[in-house]
């Protein structure tokens, strides 16, 4: 018996002798493998005339554009809109757990990872989330999309075609956000899949969302996005019903119409405009007024035009960095004033008056508190004077203590509120 097993014993090592040797040059060496694939991406970065459009999404989902110019000496030349003077620094492909793309020297795109809140205004210890060594995650001929080691932010870089398309990386975002504010209203609708949605871009967090009724419940769905050329990309596809969202492509404004033509997986959308909401929260109007409180302000937005009054010129020309909304400032009064440091320095009285039928707060003008700067006199009392809507004002909840106030007249004036 103990034969028989020593003879079976060596079969076997001699079988896993002959298998190993018949499948190693088909597996070939893991170094040389690596290496062929980090010379490919590089050569992929390397072989773009025009550079590369970057798109970054950090964890705590800051927005950022960037243009990169890769040599085969290891050196990148990079802006980015937050700092769109080139600047040149270094670059390297390195396998770790993945390969990886790693900014090796401090650059433009280290600002927006910096810990120290002074450089560039990012939290003490952690700047804004982000990070300066990618992993690959997949790669096409003109895209490569890459994830932070550390942060896991968003990195998609896109190969410009020309000198025209690289010169446009940083203004595209601000012309198809002036193509989207050709429509006046602050509601805005479309029907997407056979769904009638109500659409919501936050252009400055870059935030695009659907909200879509559901039987009477309405449901939101809501992805960042970032703009190239005429076309809004999402981070993260969106499901409407039987349709995913992953793109608006070419969006323009049709003059005829006065609506906003696009085109969602081959079909053709139309954005239009709307002067009250697909469904309302008549209880939001308790939430956002409450006796005491202290909100931020932004200035009114009207016919689709970002502060029309030009009231960051009062915060530019007199030093003062705070709007403040204090809700019951006075005896049956609300005080919309400006401030520095949370010391109050003027501002407007208005009272307010809460319709729990309609869900809708209305205002009344009172006047001038203390010594408004005669240059910002007018900015000021108009500010004031654009809360007294005849049939009062929308209270929609975007967030936690964040408010937006929306004309019932006709949706086409509105601010924001948010804490201090």
């Amino acid at each position: 018996m103990k034969k028989h097993l020593l003879y079976f014993f060596f079969f076997a090592m001699a079988f896993s002798s002959c298998k190993k040797e018949s499948t190693e040059p088909i597996i070939g060496d893991v170094d040389e493998r690596l290496s062929e694939v980090l010379a490919s991406y590089q050569d992929q970065l390397i072989d773009a005339e025009f550079g590369w459009k970057g798109y970054l999404l950090t964890d705590n989902e800051t927005p950022a554009t960037f243009l990169f110019k890769f040599n085969d000496k290891n050196r990148t030349v990079m802006a980015a809109d937050y700092k769109p003077t080139e600047v040149e620094s270094s670059y390297r492909l390195k396998a770790l757990q993945r390969p990886t793309l790693m900014f090796d020297s401090y650059s433009t795109l280290h600002l927006i990872a910096d810990p120290t809140s002074s450089v560039f205004g990012g939290e003490t210890a952690n700047g804004y989330f982000s990070d300066f060594e990618f992993a690959f995650l997949s790669a096409s001929a003109d895209t490569i999309k890459l994830e932070g080691t550390f942060n896991k932010s968003k990195l998609i870089l896109i190969k410009s075609k020309s000198a025209e398309e690289s010169d446009a990386v940083f203004t595209s975002l601000q012309e198809v956000g002036n193509t989207l504010s050709k429509l006046k209203t602050y509601f805005k609708r479309s029907t997407i899949g056979g769904i009638e949605c109500e659409i919501k871009l936050d252009g400055l967090a870059q935030i695009l969302a659907f909200s879509y009724l559901e039987g009477e419940v309405l449901k939101t769905v809501k992805s960042n996005y970032y703009v190239s050329g005429k076309n809004i990309a999402l981070y993260e596809p969106l499901v409407i019903g039987s349709a995913t969202v992953s793109e608006l492509k070419d969006i323009n404004f049709v003059t005829n119409t006065g609506m906003i033509n696009a085109v969602i997986n081959d079909d053709p959308v139309q954005i239009k405009e709307a002067i009250e909401p697909m469904s309302y929260d008549k209880s939001a109007v308790e939430r956002f007024w409450r006796d005491g409180r202290q909100l931020s302000f932004t200035p009114w937005v009207k016919d689709g035009i970002s502060d029309y009054l030009n009231d960051a010129s009062i915060t530019a020309g007199t030093g003062l960095n705070q709007r403040v909304a204090w809700f019951g400032y006075g005896d049956g009064f609300d005080l919309i004033g400006y401030a520095a440091s949370f010391q109050l320095r003027f501002g407007v009285a208005i009272s307010s008056n809460i319709d729990k039928t309609t869900g809708l707060i209305k205002y009344e003008y009172y006047g001038a508190l203390g010594t408004l700067p005669p240059a910002y006199r007018n900015i000021i009392l108009q500010t004031g004077l654009d809360f007294t809507d005849p049939k009062g004002l929308y209270v929609i909840e975007t967030g936690i203590n964040k408010y937006d106030l929306i004309s019932a007249t006709d949706a086409r004036k509105w601010l924001s509120f948010e804490p201090l």
